[in-house]
């Protein structure tokens, strides 16, 4: 079992002390008691005010104001040190309540998938989303698969995001079987509305989505697809008939202005 050290620290300066420390303690209770038992981590999630508090052994888990790679948040690694860490990007909702839960989502899948999978190396083989003839290498991303942000649990308060079990990667299903913690997947390899799973094929990296329904397949650096390609078509028509019925109606206009000139023209001649 491997034993993690996360240190939580706010770089905005618009998080207090106090509720930086709820949300350690409510992660470390996650990964303790709800991850722990499934995967082979265990940990502790601490908070601090300053860089310079931190002890020697523990990874930085940031609350920014923007990620580097401008999500919400991220994982990885320092390529001069090799030691992994966090950011998650503090953004404004509509109310300060979805806020803050946002914020703890976004905390929580980072710290306990960074735990899992600090260098992005787990992989599980198993059958193509698109041809089941064929086999890809899964990477294992605790909260990937059902990443809607409306989906997770409380902790004292704080809510933090559901996650898979490794059952999910399951070659066949077996009734009875939980695949998630919250268990709302109902078969291995399936994904939650808003979700996705990151794989490889043939050496490239791609993203299954689940739209609308639907799995859809994009290279990873294709970005994310809003809708399947029936609602695309379905869209741009509705937006042509509305640009011709514009244009249709100017023109009306138009040739009913210049047409009423002529008619004045021709009458006091």
């Amino acid at each position: 079992m491997q034993y993690r050290r996360i240190a939580l620290l706010d770089k905005t300066d618009k998080i207090s002390f106090e509720l930086l420390e709820q949300i350690a303690k409510a992660i470390q209770i996650q990964l303790q008691r709800d991850v722990s038992p499934k995967w082979d981590v265990s940990g502790e999630v601490r908070a601090f005010r300053t860089f310079g508090e931190i002890p020697a052994g523990f990874w930085t888990v940031t609350v920014v104001e923007e990620t580097e790679n401008k999500f919400n948040g991220t994982h990885w690694y320092d390529s001069t040190t090799n030691i992994p860490y966090a950011q998650a990007r503090l953004t404004d909702w509509v109310t300060q309540e979805y806020s803050q839960n946002h914020l703890t989502k976004v905390l929580s899948e980072e710290i306990i998938e960074m735990c899992i999978d600090p260098y992005g190396q787990r992989i599980v083989r198993g059958k193509d989303f698109e041809d089941s003839t064929k086999e890809v290498e899964f990477l294992v991303e605790l909260a990937d698969p059902i990443a809607n942000p409306s989906i997770g649990y409380y902790i004292n308060d704080i809510f933090v995001t559901n996650f898979i079990y490794p059952s999910y990667f399951n070659v066949t299903h077996v009734d009875g079987t939980k695949y998630d913690h919250l268990g709302l997947l109902k078969r291995p390899l399936d994904l939650f509305d808003r979700s996705y799973q990151i794989f490889r094929r043939a050496g490239q990296w791609f993203k299954a989505f689940m739209v609308q329904g639907k799995i859809v397949v994009r290279k990873s650096s294709e970005g994310v697809p809003l809708e399947n390609e029936e609602s695309k078509k379905v869209l741009q028509i509705i937006i042509g008939a509305l640009i011709l019925g514009f244009l249709l109606f100017f023109a009306r206009k138009a040739i009913k202005l210049f047409g009423s000139k002529n008619t004045k023209r021709q009458l006091y001649k």
